[in-house]
């Protein structure tokens, strides 16, 4: 008798065990629904950056081109928005510029973004790009970050002289 409770206690316990593991996953989950994204929604992959003199103008035009693939199928349809921020040689942010009312997601597309800075802020510049929720609160995507390369002539007139002091 001794020996069928205990066999029926044991099957007792690895029921309650397997419930309250089962109850565990699911309650990890639904909070991980409710707590956001992960980041990975969103595949990016630099398509092209242009560091651009602006005729006429004391500018440059800071252009970056990105591929996306959407791996959630949820966001297929949905407004999200893509943010790119400028960075001074010291990792400061200079400018920061998105979509004024975010785009709509494709499984697959392309997004630009398109930002202007003072030539006089243009040196040694680093860009970083990443796709987020229209409200731009959760980041969907990795971040690509790129120093535009200069794909057009610029005249000297354009470049700030350096002026090294003779030692001798």
């Amino acid at each position: 008798m001794a020996g069928k409770r205990g066999m029926v206690f044991n099957i007792y316990n690895r029921i309650s065990v397997s419930v309250i593991i089962s109850g565990i996953c699911i309650v990890l989950t639904v909070q991980g629904a409710v707590y956001g994204y992960t980041g990975k929604e969103i595949a990016l992959k630099l398509g092209n950056a242009e560091f651009v003199p602006q005729n006429e103008t004391a500018d440059y035009q800071i252009s970056i081109n990105v591929n996306y693939s959407v791996s959630d199928p949820t966001l297929v349809g949905k407004e999200i928005n893509a943010v790119m921020k400028v960075h001074s040689p010291d990792g400061s942010v200079i400018k920061t510029t998105s979509f004024p009312l975010g785009f709509t997601a494709n499984s697959t597309g392309i997004a630009e973004l398109l930002t202007n800075i003072p030539k006089s802020a243009a040196q040694n510049i680093t860009t970083e790009t990443v796709f987020t929720d229209l409200n731009k609160t959760n980041v969907l995507s990795n971040t690509i970050q790129t120093p535009p390369h200069i794909d057009k002539f610029i005249k000297s007139s354009d470049i700030t002289p350096t002026v090294i002091a003779n030692s001798s």
